[in-house]
């Protein structure tokens, strides 16, 4: 079944009548990233991300991307929380001149302002302290990036059960970057990949590894599109959300490639919600699956 993007439904009917032909489109983190250096756009066509201080960001550095009187048009879900953007709009662009509603969203269309121009990615860049194992550890933060900031409890409960004897160790969907830095400071000889497929993520655990002084590689890769080698060890906190449901497509692409990349005799760990049946995905894969640990919210699953 093909599941309808309402919100681009909503600007394909109308574009056309606001006279906007050919707007900077900026769809996702990645395009943000890719535009960041542009200068003097006419006008953008920004579709809602997935959390207010994510918004916040996006909508900032667009602000310094189009012209001073060019149109910026930000279109969502209302089930996205798209009602709730209003207010961070004319915060960074300017007010609202026209509100157009209809496929269970809205867009709001104004003419920018620059008012939030004088930001840039280091304005909404923080850092976190915590103790794990008596270990000082410091946690970039960036918005939109899992985990920013904190040990969250499942990640905690992967650190927890893995061994720290590996050498050669990938962790992918690394987020913050807190699961390969806490490895390196526990196992100072191990060697310590981290890849994520969102450019926040990555420049989020640029800054940790930073912060921490620990040498790791960090690079952009869908799941295991760019990653090349064998290891170890192959963490993973992976992501299960699609907007507001379940989705499973990570679990399974990492379960199709994680083979070629496990070394003989190599683990991989897994932490994940319960009630997630991530077994069954790794088990159609190929893989002999244990339940490392457990408790009421998550689960570390062992497949080799």
């Amino acid at each position: 079944m093909t599941i309808e993007n309402l919100p681009q439904k909503l600007w394909e009917r109308h574009h056309t009548t606001l006279g906007i032909e050919n707007p900077l489109v900026i769809d996702s983190e990645q395009a943000l990233f890719v535009h960041m250096d542009k200068k003097d756009v006419k006008d953008a066509l920004i579709y809602l991300p997935k959390s207010k201080p994510l918004i916040d960001m996006m909508l900032a550095l667009v602000s310094g991307m189009v012209k001073i009187g060019g149109t910026v048009v930000l279109v969502g879900g209302n089930d996205a929380g798209i009602r709730s953007a209003n207010e961070i709009f004319e915060k960074n662009i300017g007010p609202v001149e026209q509100k157009i509603v209809g496929n269970h969203s809205a867009m709001y269309i104004g003419k920018n302002q620059a008012l939030g121009a004088d930001k840039s990615l280091s304005d909404f860049l923080s850092y976190q302290s915590f103790i794990y194992d008596t270990m000082d550890i410091e946690i970039a933060s960036l918005p939109g990036v899992f985990s920013g900031g904190k040990l969250d409890a499942g990640t905690k409960l992967l650190l927890d059960t893995i061994p720290y004897t590996a050498k050669n160790i990938l962790d992918i969907g690394c987020g913050a970057g807190i699961i390969g830095t806490i490895y390196k400071k526990k196992s100072s000889e191990s060697t310590i990949t981290m890849c994520d497929m969102s450019p926040i993520a990555v420049e989020t655990t640029k800054k940790t590894i930073e912060k921490n002084k620990i040498d790791a590689k960090v690079y952009l890769s869908d799941v295991f599109s760019k990653v090349t080698g064998e290891y170890d060890l192959i963490l993973c906190n992976p992501p299960f959300h699609k907007g507001i449901g379940t989705d499973y497509s990570f679990i399974e692409v990492f379960a199709r490639d994680a083979r070629k990349h496990l070394a003989k005799n190599g683990s991989i760990y897994i932490v994940c919600n319960s009630f997630l049946a991530y077994e069954k995905k790794l088990e159609l894969a190929g893989f002999t699956v244990s339940v490392a640990t457990d408790n009421t919210a998550f689960k570390v699953l062992l497949a080799r």
